[in-house]
């Protein structure tokens, strides 16, 4: 789902892109800065997408423990705090 969304906000900032000369050239100074701001919220859509697809993946497919052939395994989020209790 975010990755169409992602994918149709980026086509969508990168048409506006591409169309902001001419829409100041043939509009002028408003609609062209108009087109530029609808651009930089497309494109904010698309790093938002992006973030939210990013963590939906890391919620289905949680990274592999990290650890050592001394302390043994220790999952990834914990991985701080289980090394303070060793130090402590």
């Amino acid at each position: 789902m975010y990755k169409i969304l992602r994918i149709v906000c980026g086509v969508i900032s990168a048409i506006l892109v591409a169309a902001c000369v001419f829409i100041f050239v043939y509009l002028g100074m408003v609609w062209g800065m108009i087109c530029v701001v609808a651009a930089i919220g497309f494109f904010g859509l698309c790093v938002l997408f992006k973030n939210l697809q990013e963590k939906e993946e890391r919620k289905l497919n949680p990274p592999p423990p990290v650890g050592d052939f001394i302390t043994g395994r220790v999952d990834a989020d914990n991985a701080d705090k289980n090394n303070q209790n060793i130090q402590s």
